[in-house]
């Protein structure tokens, strides 16, 4: 199974970007981001011929429209400068390539796990860690082509101007735009305002975040992928007693980081032979917890990170609800914090920066087990048409590090697919735990 690079190229946007648009000055969360470039990549099958005029036009006009969108986008078509933390926006591009596979999609989603999931990089355009330098793209995209008329659009954003719900209104802008009749009133609701640089502006001028590696190569990433389907996680929530409001029907999401918290502190123990305090950070979206809620197409980074903690002593005595009430409360933290964010002073983001110092702290800490959980259940790419349809299947990429869990809907839209990366041997542990058997495909 081989995939053969065909164009690589720089594409600019369509209309050039103002000159009085030329620095972008970074807010403070792009501040708190690292330079890393985050992974998603969209399949989709074809009910046309591969050899269909339609299906050849769509694809051939995923360039075109891509260049429409990056005017709206126009950041993305910059590039980062450390050195002032802003990004020059002189519509350098965005990184294109044109990619044919040999096999069809079919056969790929047939795979195994281990092969599906090592095949991955093969789709993205970039390694994750090509960000950050002067002459890094912010946006880079590949577009491969399968056997069968199927497509694989592997894009990875620069998470330092860039959150997930950047990235889904991107990509529905630009899907939008793709299709034969472009729809005025959808592509309104995907044009990006932004504006989070005037509401919180940088604290320095010096980016000082750390440096991950650029290559990948000969690091081995061990990652399985938790299926849990809508019927299991209603069984989990039905196993519960809801003694208040604080865990009154918890989200799925809730749901599956509390079970995947607990069997990962029992297999911590398992390991050591001791009880060691363990910590989990989850990221927020905060546009719905400002006062007013904001549209996801306020563009930029604007997340916060809510910290749940238990002590050493509870490790033998807290059972799933117990941790659910310890998420919930975490989360009803960042509300309370970020509630009036909007109308903070300068002085006063003190308490904006608290939950990425906790962080900090706490992931240096040899005394405690952390870990990093993210979801991007519910954003609007699981609906993206570029004109075949939804996307039948959708992954990240890469991920060199460990402690970390990245959830997704299910295909159905009402589970989760909770991808897990840990060490072989504590994935083996994870896998025998009996909560995680009971529930988990």
């Amino acid at each position: 199974m081989e995939i053969k690079t065909n164009i690589s190229k720089l594409v600019k946007p369509s209309t050039p970007t103002p000159s009085n648009l030329s620095n972008y000055n970074i807010s403070f969360f792009d501040e708190q981001m690292p330079n890393i470039n985050t992974p998603l990549i969209l399949y989709y099958t074809s009910s046309q011929n591969a050899q269909n005029d339609v299906h050849i036009n769509t694809i051939n006009h995923l360039e075109t429209s891509l260049t429409k969108a990056l005017t709206d986008f126009y950041p993305l078509a910059g590039r980062y400068m450390r050195h002032g933390a802003f990004v020059n926006c002189t519509d350098q591009g965005a990184l294109y390539v044109q990619a044919t596979a040999n096999f069809r999609l079919s056969d790929f989603l047939r795979l195994t796990w281990e092969l599906k999931y090592n095949m991955l990089q093969d789709f993205l355009p970039c390694e994750i860690g090509e960000s950050g330098e002067t002459d890094d793209p912010l946006l880079s995209i590949k577009v491969t082509t399968f056997k069968c008329g199927g497509v694989a659009i592997g894009m990875c954003f620069s998470h330092k101007v860039s959150d997930m719900a950047t990235m889904s209104t991107f990509i529905n802008n630009w899907a939008t735009r793709n299709q034969e009749t472009c729809n005025s009133l959808e592509l309104r609701k995907y044009s990006p305002i932004f504006n989070f640089a005037h509401d919180f502006p940088k604290r320095d001028e010096l980016d000082l975040s750390p440096r991950i590696p650029r290559s990948s190569f000969g690091v081995k990433a061990t990652v399985r992928m938790f299926s849990f389907k809508a019927n299991a996680i209603s069984k989990l929530r039905e196993k519960l007693t809801f003694k208040d409001d604080r865990t009154h029907h918890p989200s799925k999401i809730q749901l599956i980081v509390a079970l995947l918290w607990k069997a990962l502190v029992h297999v911590d123990k398992a390991n050591t032979g001791q009880s060691k305090a363990s910590f989990i950070q989850q990221g927020v979206n905060l546009r719905d917890k400002v006062v007013p809620k904001l549209p996801n197409n306020f563009c930029g980074n604007f997340v916060s990170a809510a910290i749940s903690r238990i002590g050493p002593d509870q490790v033998d005595n807290i059972d799933l609800q117990g941790f659910l009430m310890i998420l919930n409360d975490s989360i009803k933290k960042i509300e309370g914090n970020y509630a009036n964010a909007l109308m903070l002073t300068k002085k006063e983001n003190n308490v904006l920066m608290e939950p990425f110092l906790e962080f900090i702290r706490n992931i240096a800490n040899n005394d405690v087990n952390f870990y990093a959980f993210t979801s991007w259940c519910k954003f609007s790419f699981y609906n993206a048409d570029f004109g075949w349809g939804n996307p039948v299947w959708r992954s990240t990429g890469h991920y060199a590090g460990q402690n970390f869990v990245l959830m997704m809907d299910d295909q159905e839209g009402d589970g989760v697919e909770a991808w897990v990366h840990l060490d072989e041997n504590r994935l083996c542990q994870l896998e025998q735990d009996p909560d995680i058997q009971a529930y988990a495909i």
